[in-house]
C-alpha cells in the first residue's frame, strides 16, 4: 500500500496518526507500506509504526523539479542515516518516481544516479534491491539504460489511464503490462507494479469510468490477477492537497476503505 504522511490540508501528520494508519494497513492484510519520499519525519515515524505492526518497507527517494542533486542528495543522507541498524524492515529502495516521464531527470542521469545511490546503501549495510518507477512506455523507451543499473524493474501500472480498459478488466490488463515490463529487460529480471488502482471519482476516461463500484471492482481484478507481491495499490486514503488534474481524478485514489480488518 502507498502511503504519504499527510494530512488533507497538506500538513503533516502527527506521529500518533501516522502509528494509527499504519496500524489499520497491517490490519487489513497487508505487508508492506511504500514512501515517496523523507518528507515530515517519515522514514522515523512511519519506520517505528511498520516495526511495530511487523511491515516491511519500500523506501524511496523523490526526483522534483530541481533534478538530481542536492535535494536527493538530503533524502539519501535522510534514509542511510535512520536506516543503518534495521535494514530488516526494508524490502526495497526507489530512486525517483516517474522522473523520466516528468522532465526532471534523463535517462542517463537517471541511471548515474541509481548507481550511486546503490553504492552508498550498501556502504551503509543494506542489500536489498535498488530500483527506479516510471511508465511502462518509458521503461520501454529506455530499457537498455534502466535496465542496466536497476536490481528489480519497477514501474506505475494504472489501468484508468487507458481509454479501452473498464474496471473489470484492470487486472488482466496489470498482468499484461506486469509481463511486458520483465520483457523489458530480456526476463532476466523481477518486475513489479509500485504504483495501482483505480479513482473513486473524476471524469471518464474513454471506458474507464470513475466511482466507487468501479473502485471496488478494478482493485478485486487487480488483486486477483497481478497481487500476490507484485502489486503496490494506490494509495491509502484521498489525497485532497493534491490537485485535482486533467480528468479530475488525482483526489481520490484511497483504497484503504475497501480491505477488511
Amino acid at each position: 500500500m502507498t502511503y504519504t504522511p499527510y494530512a488533507s490540508d497538506g500538513s503533516c501528520k502527527s506521529a500518533d496518526a501516522i502509528s494509527s494508519d499504519i496500524a489499520s494497513i497491517a490490519a487489513k492484510g497487508f505487508t508492506t507500506v511504500r514512501l515517496y519520499a523523507t518528507d515530515c519525519n517519515g522514514p522515523v515515524n512511519i519506520g517505528s509504526a511498520c516495526a511495530d505492526n511487523g511491515l516491511k518497507m519500500i523506501l524511496g527517494i523523490y526526483i522534483d523539479d530541481t533534478g538530481i542533486g542536492s535535494n536527493t542528495d538530503e533524502q539519501v543522507t535522510e534514509l542511510i542515516d535512520w536506516g543503518t541498524g534495521q535494514w530488516d524492515l526494508v524490502e526495497m529502495v526507489v530512486f525517483g518516481n516517474e522522473a523520466i516521464f516528468n522532465g526532471y531527470a534523463s535517462a542517463s542521469d537517471l541511471a548515474t544516479g541509481i548507481s550511486d545511490v546503490k553504492t552508498r546503501f550498501q556502504a551503509a549495510g543494506y542489500s536489498g534491491p535498488v530500483t527506479t518507477t516510471e511508465t511502462l512506455n518509458t521503461i520501454q523507451e529506455n530499457a537498455n539504460t534502466i535496465c542496466a543499473v536497476v536490481d528489480v524493474i519497477a514501474a506505475n501500472i494504472h489501468p484508468f489511464f487507458n481509454t479501452a480498459i473498464t474496471a473489470s478488466k484492470a487486472g488482466d490488463f496489470v498482468t499484461s503490462q506486469l509481463d511486458d515490463l520483465a520483457a523489458c529487460c530480456d526476463n532476466e529480471k523481477e518486475a513489479y507494479n509500485l504504483e495501482t488502482g483505480w479513482p473513486s471519482s473524476g471524469l471518464a476516461n474513454g471506458l474507464a469510468i470513475p466511482g466507487l463500484s468501479n473502485q471496488k471492482t478494478a482493485i478485486d481484478s487487480i488483486m486477483q490477477s497481478a497481487g500476490g507481491g507484485k502489486s503496490v495499490m494506490f494509495s491509502f486514503e484521498n489525497d485532497e492537497w493534491k490537485s485535482p488534474g486533467s480528468l479530475d481524478v488525482e483526489q481520490f485514489w484511497g483504497c484503504a476503505d475497501l480491505f477488511s480488518g
